[in-house]
């Protein structure tokens, strides 16, 4: 019985969704469409927040080492330092080292060059970190380790960077929000339009004492298949948009050269499934507002 009741589901679904064919090609289309946008809305989300994680994580922490620590002292404070949360990379850069980067970058300016005379530079650990967000906790950790002579922290750069991630965050988080409300506004009025025609044939399901699964059941799943479809057709349209910006636009950007595509795969099934959730929801709503009204 119950299979029964299943295959009785479907084939009605179905033979409703093939046969009002310019309503369900408009529900198709303009959930397709608000798919494209809100994709377009996550990917520019996405290349942003990443361009400037991107440049948070160039920051470092530079820790100037004291004069005639010992080999041993020194890898075990680097080791130390390592083992951290939030350091992705800790490299050590003698004094001569520093001094032939410092004497490159001068190399034009004899006179900086000849008031220094010696070299004056120490030893140092060049701290590298996973994000921004990092770099304060750090600084406070590492200060006052032995054999550390002084640091330099780019402290109001990160925090600066960390309250813009904060507001890029938050701002994407309200624009997903308010573009989520407006999609099931708009799709599923676009989905009561195509059950209109249907509304007689509801009446007589009702009348006839059809129970709720029989009578619900199909309009539930022939929104649901206007929402994958529909998916499916925004998603198509998603990516040969997000192909062709990378390939013509993005890629002619220095800013944006360290941005690490997001994955497009797990967006697009979370377009198609937020179309059948839309898709899904919105046969609900009409249904529910049109039996009240019979009742």
């Amino acid at each position: 019985m119950r299979i029964y009741s299943v295959m009785f589901i479907v084939r009605e679904a179905w033979k409703g969704f093939t046969r009002a064919r310019i309503s369900t090609f408009a529900a198709i289309g303009i959930i397709a469409f608000m798919l494209v946008l809100l994709g377009i809305v996550f990917y520019t989300f996405s290349i942003v927040r990443s361009t400037f994680a991107g440049v948070g994580e160039q920051l470092e922490i530079i820790l100037y080492l004291k004069d005639g620590l010992r080999v041993e002292d020194r890898e075990m404070l680097k080791n130390k330092i390592g083992s951290m949360e939030g350091v992705k990379e800790v490299i050590y850069v003698s004094k001569d080292e520093a001094w032939k980067r410092f004497k490159e970058s001068f190399k034009g300016n004899k006179f900086v060059l000849e008031i220094m005379g010696k070299n004056p530079l120490p030893d140092s650990f060049e701290i590298k970190v996973k994000s921004p967000e990092y770099i304060e906790i750090l600084s406070k950790s590492i200060t006052g380790l032995p054999g550390v002579k002084d640091i330099d922290v780019p402290l109001e750069i990160a925090r600066k960077v960390n309250t813009l991630i904060g507001w890029i965050e938050f701002g994407g988080v309200i624009i997903v929000g308010v573009f989520i409300v407006v999609s099931l506004f708009v799709i599923s009025n676009v989905i009561r339009l195509s059950f209109v025609s249907r509304i007689r044939e509801l009446e007589i399901m009702q009348l006839v004492g059809a129970t709720g699964f029989f009578i619900k059941g199909p309009f539930i799943l022939e929104g649901i298949l206007c929402g994958l479809f529909g998916g499916i057709l925004g998603v198509v349209v998603f990516n040969i948009l997000v192909f062709l910006f990378n390939k013509y636009v993005l890629s002619g950007f220095p800013l944006f050269s360290g941005f690490t595509s997001c994955d497009t795969v797990s967006l697009s099934l979370s377009l198609i499934s937020f179309g059948m959730i839309v898709g899904g929801i919105g046969s609900v709503v009409f249904l529910e507002r049109h039996l009240k009204k019979q009742n």
